[in-house]
């Protein structure tokens, strides 16, 4: 009996031991970061069936004027209505209406998936078909060490920048010529939450090959 159980003991504390790794400790994938990031953000699920009004302000380069203008998501259905000063139009799936003034129908459905897939993330990431890579990597982006998740589309590929303990979204690049570092980083500052989730308040954009300022999207609140 003796014999047995020092054969067992160093197993068992072995197993207690592993039990007791938290997820820091852990090795995850890019997936994995991902669905821990979406549990940040929207811990129930709530994006898909999202209905609601973002009113937004811009905030540009000098010599710009800064704008209000809002956006009406419906997911469930796939609509999307804007409205800015001397513009109005609403999409439904790839219908577009033309309230007032003027837009081609081609901008107006850039502008829906633009809303949708960038105020969507991290949760758009589960769309059907994104790739998100396996092997993650690190970076440090103003002092602050990042796990980033790349994950490449066809025409750009894009990397997310994750809190290593909340799992919070706090930037994402992309690049349209990854070789030569064209692209944009976008820095997301603050937390607003509706509906269960936790959208970033303000995107800060930048360009990636050289130091840019191109502006802010503010979001002042949800209606």
């Amino acid at each position: 009996m003796k014999q047995t159980s020092k054969i067992f003991l160093p197993l068992i504390a072995a197993l207690v031991f592993s039990s007791c790794q938290s997820d820091s400790d852990k090795v995850l994938t890019g997936p994995e970061l991902i669905k821990k990031s979406i549990a940040f953000h929207d811990p129930k699920g709530n994006w898909e069936s999202f209905e609601g009004t973002f009113v937004f302000q811009d905030s540009l380069p000098p010599g710009r004027d800064s704008r209000f203008y809002k956006v009406t998501l419906d997911n469930s259905e796939s609509k999307m209505k804007y409205w800015i000063e001397g513009l109005e139009y609403e999409v439904i799936q790839d219908s577009v209406s033309v309230i007032e003034g003027e837009v081609e129908d081609a901008r107006a459905l850039r502008m829906r998936n633009y809303y949708t897939y960038l105020w969507g993330l991290p949760m758009k990431l589960q769309d059907q078909g994104t790739q998100i890579d396996s092997e993650v990597s690190e970076e440090e982006v103003k002092g602050k060490i990042y796990k980033v998740v790349r994950v490449p589309y066809e025409e750009d590929i894009w990397y997310f920048y994750l809190d290593p303990e909340t799992y919070q979204m706090e930037a994402y690049k992309f690049y349209k010529d990854e070789p030569n570092q064209v692209g944009e980083i976008i820095y997301l500052e603050g937390l607003t939450e509706t509906n269960g989730m936790k959208i970033p308040r303000n995107r800060t954009w930048y360009r990636t090959e050289k130091p840019e300022f191109l502006g802010t999207d503010q979001l002042k609140n949800v209606e």
